[in-house]
């Protein structure tokens, strides 16, 4: 990866941070984001990278980053709206925020860096578990999910060669969970791993690896692949 350029919207934290970090492991050059510039410089200066300011909820925002940004090689999107709304009692005002962040905010972002990517890289999309579940109470996050998938695969025809595949994350132990107490936050893990068949929830560092080998694998389009620890054949059965 020496001489790529990886750009990981939403990389200040979380998943994306696991992607910025593997991806400097392999000789990237990184760029993390976050809405808040003075929170992109900080994760940046902890990782080791570039940090930049995006609202993937603005076109114009999202238009400016790109073009500061210049010709780029792979681009990773973890940013979007996420939580759980009952389809039943979520009014459609209130609901459009999973449609704007997730899907619309993901839409902008292609829109904006297709023009820049060079044409052997690739896109990488996140969704989750809830994409195969149909549950009221996370109605609109499983929406919001299969419409993303859906359009990462018609963006792996309509910008090919660029390539654009989905990760379906299970849950991942990162500091999104951080303002939680310990012993609430490792009866979490506990139960979060026993719902893997490999006994263990997944860490941030172990699913951007798999990531970064993703972007390299010049010959996989087009794809919705799991990072669950085997969590979705538990879901399957």
């Amino acid at each position: 990866m020496h001489g790529k350029t990886v750009v990981c919207i939403g990389g200040s934290g979380g998943m994306g941070r696991g992607v910025a970090i593997a991806a400097l492991e392999v000789g990237a050059d990184v760029i993390v984001t976050s809405r808040s510039k003075s929170k992109a410089d900080e994760a940046a200066r902890q990782i080791g990278c570039r940090g930049e300011a995006i609202d993937i909820y603005n076109s114009e925002s999202v238009s400016d980053f790109f073009t500061r940004v210049g010709p780029f090689s792979h681009l990773m999107i973890t940013a979007g709206a996420i939580g759980r709304s009952s389809f039943s009692e979520t009014p459609p005002d209130e609901a459009d925020r999973f449609m704007q962040g997730k899907l619309w905010g993901t839409h902008r972002c292609l829109w904006h860096a297709k023009d820049q990517m060079e044409k052997d890289g690739s896109i990488t999309l996140i969704t989750g578990g809830y994409s195969q579940v149909i549950d009221d109470k996370a109605g609109h996050v499983h929406a919001a999910f299969k419409a993303v998938e859906a359009m990462a695969q018609v963006a792996a025809v309509s910008l090919a060669p660029i390539r654009c595949n989905v990760i379906r994350p299970g849950f991942i132990d990162s500091d999104l969970w951080g303002d939680m107490n310990d012993e609430d936050r490792d009866m979490l893990r506990k139960t979060e791993s026993e719902k893997t068949t490999i006994g263990r929830i997944v860490e941030p560092v172990e699913f951007g690896r798999f990531a970064v080998a993703l972007m390299q694998t010049n010959v996989v389009t087009g794809a919705i692949i799991p990072v669950d620890g085997g969590r979705h054949l538990k879901v399957a059965s």
